[in-house]
């Protein structure tokens, strides 16, 4: 069974009074397992007992006094963001060589959390990464607020996932993103996505939905469809369809249970343009 690494904060969102976990490791995490392969998870919390929470995964914790916490609120300009809590930034160069190696790779932090310079550390051939937390910055008030990283700090990637959330402040970089992977895919939320690859481009648009109830994970679940499909198949307009597909079906429902189910990967597998 080939491995599936994820490496990032694991999170607490607030939403209607009450706390749910959260974080792209989690979404992308569980849809990774439930696509069959054997799923890690590095992260740091304040949380004790993950394996008990998440037993489909496993977890390489670094303990930390507070658990990254998010408030999103949506607004018709777009989504809002307000962190409450940080927990520490990964010291990756204290994992073990075991917790080092992977057939993928998956980056995804969501405050900073992972230094570009150390993913080297991981070996692997398939590099990728949602990277939306190397676009933000949070303000003393808490706000988050999406600033221009420095790409050149970067390595290359397999595959990168970005929306055009990320890119708001920082459009200019895409020509250096591209360089920056083999596979550059912008979502662009309820309008579709837009795949670079081998000098073009290419638009598919979303698949449609009757309802959205939320949003929140979405992007994880495209990125982590994308990249194991992408894997399987070496396919990209054919990871391409399957992660929009799943990311539709994701936005029916809330928190964790966004999750695509068995049935639902199987439709999508079969060619889930048929709703």
């Amino acid at each position: 069974m080939a491995r599936y690494l994820l490496v990032g904060h694991l999170t607490k969102d607030l939403a209607n009074g009450a706390f749910y976990y959260g974080g792209a490791v989690l979404y992308a995490g569980l849809l990774a397992r439930r696509l069959g392969f054997e799923t890690g998870v590095i992260t740091s919390s304040a949380e004790k007992d993950l394996d008990n929470l998440f037993p489909e995964l496993f977890f390489y914790h670094f303990g930390a006094h507070e658990t990254t916490t998010f408030k999103n609120i949506e607004t018709p300009a777009g989504r809002r963001q307000y962190v409450f809590a940080r927990a520490l930034s990964l010291p990756l160069k204290r994992l073990p060589p075991r917790w080092r190696r992977a057939e993928i790779v998956h980056i995804a932090p969501v405050l900073d959390e992972v230094s570009p310079e150390e993913v080297s550390l991981f070996e692997t051939d398939f590099l990728v990464a949602n990277p939306q937390g190397w676009f933000r910055r949070v303000e003393a008030d808490g706000t988050v607020r999406h600033v221009a990283p420095d790409v050149s700090r970067w390595p290359r990637f397999e595959a990168l996932v970005v929306s055009v959330e990320d890119l708001s402040a920082a459009e200019e970089l895409l020509p250096a993103l591209k360089e920056k992977a083999r596979h550059l895919v912008v979502t662009k939320g309820a309008r579709g996505a837009t795949l670079f690859w081998e000098g073009g481009e290419i638009f598919r648009p979303a698949y449609p939905v009757s309802r959205v109830v939320d949003t929140t994970g979405a992007g994880d679940i495209f990125a982590a469809a994308f990249f194991a499909m992408l894997y399987a198949s070496r396919k990209p307009l054919v990871a391409l369809e399957f992660a929009l597909c799943l990311a539709a079906r994701s936005v029916t429902r809330r928190t964790l249970a966004a999750v695509p189910t068995l049935a639902e990967i199987s439709t999508c597998l079969e060619g889930g343009r048929k709703f």
